[in-house]
């Protein structure tokens, strides 16, 4: 018995020590202390400093932070250690692996569960998972630093897996698989990627349903699917305490779209879309034709910023135009050039690659495969192209965007690429496995190779006609490079000529790796039928399938993730130093005043908030107030509402040497101050309008809904009337005011009506949304302590939930993996008796 316990389990250690062995020879700088330089990672770094250090001074979960845009929650950034105990699974499933290798060893392993659930022989499964994890968008999120959504698609077949199991009949073990994989899913919390793994669900589902009707046997599956439910709804309650407040949250933001101005919208658009505006949320469509980068990566031209060798047409260009050598050389070496000429207006870091083989292999699936899961596998696949191409296909995803639910929260629709870059995978491995399983004839196999060879081929032959006669080789970048080609070559001949020669390097890489997918292919085809004719074992041809997958993979992804893009801590660190502005404005013992660094792109840029609290950052979820506010006044200068903001210092360029230089705003007001004023705005446009010429110090602009709350209330305010900050935390404000009339006070607080609380002398007061979008307090006459308090009992709630769901899941899934096992050993053991009467006494019986 342990024998066979061993020989069973041995093939999935070693498949785990595959894994982990690729994933640290491609991440091998990790070994050296290196981590990857991610851009996004040092904007998490710099959007979290503030919360982060608070929890470390106080120990107490910071809720807001002041770093950022005047002021925002910190859901979407830190709060300090949750109640999900999920949270600790990350590190177990990743055996503790360091970051990137982490990401890759448990896409593959994730892979490589649902492969062997579909009872694929061994070598394809270990193809698949490395496939799979390999696959050039993965490698491209590592580089860029988007890790919560590169944990959710490597968790996505492992849910597939969990459902899979539970419909065969193997309920307790699938469903505890299922929970668990889920889980973590929603724990690492990338709600796009959720989105499509529910979009995936749905598609298994009602091709399970179809199935089991046909085979007679809905109650085996409706049983699966009860089940099923319980374990992904005691999943989700383990993210209570991110999802409930970010569900709070989202109606306040962008992502909500709630706004309630309409001076700049179109009021189609505002009516019909409940989330994000549809041409902000259509940036990064995939083109249609683009989606040849499946096939053949440099189709399009892989990314918007490439480096050249001398030795491409535009280096020799640049010589033969009077540049020396070693000059292009240097200037090749610093410069990287839009190859790029796909549909997506913003740019790319890089294509959406699942390998030649892979392609290959998924036409011949769709030849040959016959099971029920085919047909699921296809319609992801569809949905997946389709939502990928966005506003390239707008009679589709149109409607989609307006009236599919939740689905308007989301942006980037190239991302929904992650579908078939899994299926194409799934059914690729499945197409291997109807080679190998003996189920047809020779002959048939041989007519199907050649086949989905031809197709493949002539899909490579239609994207080069389509390039070199459709689409071309311009890029909408290419005007912006003539004028700098120009500027820098002596003349705008010679920048056209430079231009060109950027097109001639375009269709040089499409050309150089259609013939490289080409070659792949041929080595693939080569070894099934070198199979197929008896001139190859089966572990021999599978082994140089796995072996030619990875190499085209891998010469891809060092591209995009090689050993430049891993850096020591202390370059990492290198552009989160501060400046000697920085450190001038550091010494102002004030503890809160706010900074406009106008040296970057203030708005798309949160490096300044690793040091100060910002006018500016970076976040894709802003509050609408702000973004309003941005849009109709910080971008114009309004320097009333700059003031009010409480902007003390700006950080600009120096004329001379443009280095960044601090200078200091006296007209800054301070944290708060009463007014004299207050001009009644009949809606949220007057509001916004008023704002062009208030004088923000002395008046306040407030919109009649809050009328009710103030009634006839006339404001005052001596000649020494004032309120002063006294103690300053992320959760908690304490001021007192001094005024011999009754005032009403403006706080340089940005509006959040869910969860601040204010309170005078002990006693609640209504804080009113003031100058569209500040806190505004009445204040009686007299001495005063004020205390603004975040006090979210979503957020809290929802902590309380996560726990307990979280340890009962885990406690769930233990108990029913045991339950399982012990359950199909008991199976295994009366197969065993049976198989032993019939041996016994199997010719003795009568007829």
């Amino acid at each position: 018995m342990k024998q066979n316990w061993l020989k069973a389990i041995l093939p999935h250690v070693a498949a785990i020590g595959i894994f982990l062995l690729l994933a640290f020879v491609y991440c091998a700088p990790v070994l050296e202390g290196k981590v990857v330089n991610q851009s996004d990672m040092k904007n998490v770094k710099g959007m979290a400093k503030e919360a982060k250090d608070y929890y470390e001074a106080t120990g107490e979960r910071p809720l807001w932070t002041n770093s950022m845009f005047s002021g925002m929650p910190s859901y979407v950034i830190f709060t300090g250690p949750g109640a999900n105990k999920i949270a600790y699974m990350n590190r177990v499933v990743t055996l503790n692996t360091p970051d990137p290798v982490n990401m890759l060893f448990l896409a593959m392993i994730s892979m490589y569960l649902l492969l062997c659930i579909l009872d694929f022989k061994y070598w394809i499964r270990v193809m698949g998972a490395i496939a799979f994890a390999f696959c050039s968008y993965n490698v491209i999120l590592i580089d860029v630093g988007h890790v919560t959504k590169m944990y959710d698609i490597a968790l996505m077949p492992a849910v597939l897996a969990g459902i899979v199991l539970t419909y065969r009949g193997r309920l307790l073990t699938g469903a505890a698989l299922t929970a668990l994989a889920t889980a973590m899913l929603v724990y690492n919390n990338h709600l796009q990627i959720i989105y499509y793994t529910l979009i995936m669900v749905f598609c298994l589902a009602v091709c399970a349903f179809i199935h089991f009707f046909r085979e007679k046997q809905l109650p085996q599956f409706f049983k699966a699917s009860a089940l099923l439910a319980v374990a992904g709804i005691l999943a989700v309650l383990t993210s209570m305490d991110s999802l409930m407040i970010l569900r709070e949250y989202t109606d306040y933001t962008m992502r909500g779209s709630k706004s309630e101005l309409t001076l700049d919208k179109d009021d189609v658009n505002q009516k019909k879309s409940t989330g994000l505006d549809i041409d902000y949320a259509y940036d990064w469509s995939y083109g249609k034709a683009e989606s040849g980068t499946l096939l053949i990566p440099g189709y399009v031209g892989n990314s918007s910023g490439q480096k050249l060798k001398v030795s491409s047409n535009f280096g020799q260009q640049m010589i033969s135009l009077g540049a020396a050598e070693p000059q292009v050389e240097q200037f090749l070496s610093q410069q990287k050039l839009p190859l790029y000429y796909g549909a997506q207006s913003k740019g790319t870091s890089g294509p959406v690659y699942v390998g030649a083989i892979i392609c290959f292999l998924f036409v011949l699936s769709l030849l040959l495969v016959k099971s029920w899961h085919k047909w699921w596998l296809i319609a992801i696949t569809v949905i997946g192209f389709i939502l990928a191409w966005g506003k390239n296909m707008a009679f589709i995803n149109d409607p989609l965007f307006y009236y599919l639910p939740l689905y308007n929260k989301f942006r980037a629709p190239a991302q929904a690429l992650v579908l078939p870059s899994l299926t194409f995978v799934v059914l690729a491995c499945w197409g291997l496995q109807e080679i190998a399983n003996g189920k047809h004839t020779t002959k048939e196999l041989l007519k199907k190779l050649k086949e989905s060879a031809l197709i493949t081929g002539a899909c490579i032959l239609g994207f080069i006609l389509i390039s070199y006669f459709f689409v071309g080789f311009k890029s909408a970048s290419d005007e912006g490079m003539l004028q700098y080609f120009a500027q820098m070559m002596g003349g705008e001949e010679n920048g056209k000529l430079l231009i060109r020669a950027l097109e001639k390097d375009r269709a040089s890489l499409l050309l150089t790796d259609a013939f490289r997918s080409v070659f792949f292919i041929l080595v693939a085809a080569g070894a099934i039928w070198a199979f197929l004719l008896n001139k190859m074992k089966w572990q021999v041809s599978a082994i140089i399938i796995t072996a030619a997958v990875t190499i085209d993979l891998w010469q891809v992804d060092k591209n995009y993730l090689g050993s430049d893009s891993f850096v020591d801590d202390m370059s990492y660190m290198q552009d989160l130093q501060p400046s000697a502005a920085d450190l001038q404005i550091k010494q102002d013992p004030d503890p809160y005043y706010r900074v406009f660094n106008l040296t970057t792109s203030p708005f798309d840029d949160a490096s300044p908030s690793y040091f100060h609290k910002n006018i500016g950052g970076y976040s894709p979820a802003k509050l609408w107030v702000y973004q309003d506010l941005i849009s109709h006044q910080i971008a114009k200068n309004n320097m009333h509402v700059l003031n009010m903001l409480n902007t003390k210092y700006f950080i600009v360029p120096d004329q001379k040497t443009g280095q960044p230089v601090a200078q200091r705003n006296p007209d800054a007001y301070g944290n708060a101050w009463f007014v004299r004023d207050i001009v009644w705005a009949p809606d949220a446009n007057t509001e916004m309008k008023t704002l062009d010429a208030l004088n923000t110090r002395d008046s306040a602009v407030i919109d009649k809904r809050f009328e009710k709350q103030l009634g006839s209330f006339r404001p005052g305010a001596d000649s020494t009337a004032a309120i002063k900050l006294t103690k300053y935390g992320l959760n908690k404000l304490e001021y007192t005011s001094r005024n011999s009339q009754e005032g009403f006070g403006v706080f340089s607080e940005i509006y959040y009506p869910a969860g601040w609380n204010a309170f005078i002398d002990g006693k609640p007061a209504d804080i009113i949304r003031t100058n569209y979008a500040l806190r505004g307090l009445k204040i009686p006459a007299g001495e005063h302590k004020i205390e603004m308090k975040f006090e979210p009992q979503t957020y809290f709630t929802g902590l309380r939930i996560a726990g307990i769901s979280s340890s009962i899941l885990l406690l769930l899934v233990v108990l029913l993996f045991g339950l399982g096992v012990f359950s199909a050993n008991k199976g295994i053991q009366r197969a065993r008796r049976k198989r032993r009467k019939k041996i016994m006494y199997g010719s003795q019986r009568p007829g």
